[in-house]
């Protein structure tokens, strides 16, 4: 072992008359400690939420949109879908369209958005068939009696007071002439299953019909407006969108998950930095007490530092010395800290210790997610908030004169 690091180690354990030192030297620890838990349970939270709304958005959203410049509804979809297959990337492609309409149900009536799914189009096309948690979509077909059905969000269905089987009446803003005038077109369907995405704002709003269905809602025979797509890779959705637009050529737009979720992706980074920079705050305060404790030692060992210079230490060896002394202080405080930050949100995310109402917040729990990248980030920010701390009090021991040192002792 180096003489440097042994000094460093021994000025750490005080003796008795040094019992103020040792508090000190304590606090400064615990204070790196509590802010790098703090930040790690943070950012574990924030990455937790992220991956959470991101699994709930792309489960119940495509990956990409495409719709004509004008928004008007496509001539021939079908021909499209056929190209769009082939573009390397693209899973699956599938015609849709969505309108607002007015939903009558037993015990309530609200305002919600209808989609149609193309029943001869690939499973993989329609989010409704990974979030579907009762009944089945081919049940969404005319039945012999020529009623069509529809599959409600969780939450809408509970507010509308309608089980399986039970019937809604959807009231579309579209208009036909009747004797009487104009009036809005209206068709009742049978409740055929539900759906849970895990975002409040889709299951307490959105239901599903049938394409066919769909053409007498909004009075058009060919009322696609939108192919939606799923992806191979959702990170690369800039690029295939860009490919997409390329391969058919003008008259053309795309809006992917991304683009449609932005403001809420944008609002989480922001909150992250905002936590980031605040807890970082506490670790440089805490950061301070190294600068204390080392500047106490460089008083009390004035007289064992000018005999170490006498006997033939350089000024390195003794910068180095109290360089090495906060940085112990600094690891320890990182250690126990990372430690427990790691293990409080490996538990509260394993238990689901914090409730929360999904209706406001549009999750039932806190998820944490902790990320091998932000323990890191933690990490290299304390220990180099840590080394930033010990350089002045570690100079200005290097810079001790022996001779005066031992002159006034």
């Amino acid at each position: 072992m180096r003489y440097e690091i042994f000094i460093a180690l021994r000025y750490l354990k005080a003796k008795r008359r040094q019992s103020v030192l040792s508090f000190i030297t304590f606090i400064a620890a615990l204070g790196i400690m509590v802010g790098v838990w703090a930040l790690i349970i943070v950012l574990s939270f924030q990455s937790g939420m992220e991956q959470d709304l991101q699994t709930k958005i792309l489960g119940g959203t495509a990956h990409i949109n495409l719709l004509k410049d004008d928004e008007g509804a496509f001539s021939s979809p079908n021909e499209l879908i056929s190209k769009i297959e082939k573009i390397p990337g693209i899973k699956a492609a599938a015609a849709t369209v969505y309108t607002g309409v007015y939903l009558n149900g037993i015990s309530d009536s609200r305002g919600a958005i209808v989609k149609a799914v193309d029943l001869e189009t690939p499973s993989d096309a329609n989010e409704i068939y990974q979030t579907i948690i009762q009944g089945s979509v081919e049940s969404l077909k005319a039945n012999e009696d020529g009623e069509e059905g529809i599959i409600l969000g969780l939450e809408l269905a509970t507010e509308l007071g309608v089980k399986l089987n039970d019937t809604v009446t959807v009231i579309s803003s579209e208009g036909r002439l009747t004797p009487g005038g104009l009036a809005p077109r209206q068709k009742v369907f049978i409740v055929v299953g539900f759906f849970k995405s895990g975002l409040y704002e889709y299951d307490s709003s959105w239901g599903y019909i049938s394409l066919d269905a769909m053409k007498e809602i909004v009075a058009n025979e060919a009322p696609t407006q939108v192919i939606q797509m799923k992806i191979m890779d959702i990170y690369r959705v800039k690029e295939i969108a860009q490919i997409l637009l390329e391969t058919l050529g003008p008259g053309y737009k795309t809006k992917d998950w991304q683009q449609l979720n932005q403001p809420v992706f944008a609002a989480l980074n922001l909150q992250r930095l905002g936590f980031l920079v605040g807890i970082g705050l506490i670790i440089l305060v805490a950061s301070l007490n190294i600068i204390t404790t080392l500047t106490m030692v460089v008083v009390e060992k004035n007289r064992d530092i000018a005999i170490l210079m006498s006997m033939g230490a350089t000024r390195r060896s003794i910068l180095f010395i109290f360089i090495l002394q906060g940085l112990i202080i600094g690891f320890v405080g990182m250690a126990l800290g990372t430690i427990s930050g790691v293990l409080t949100s490996f538990f509260a995310n394993k238990y689901q210790l914090i409730q929360l109402d999904p209706r406001i917040y549009s999750i039932s729990y806190v998820p944490f997610n902790t990320r091998l990248l932000d323990v890191v980030l933690v990490a290299t920010i304390a220990m180099t908030i840590s080394f930033i701390a010990t350089i002045y009090p570690a100079w200005k021991a290097s810079q001790l004169i022996p001779v005066e040192a031992l002159r006034y002792e």
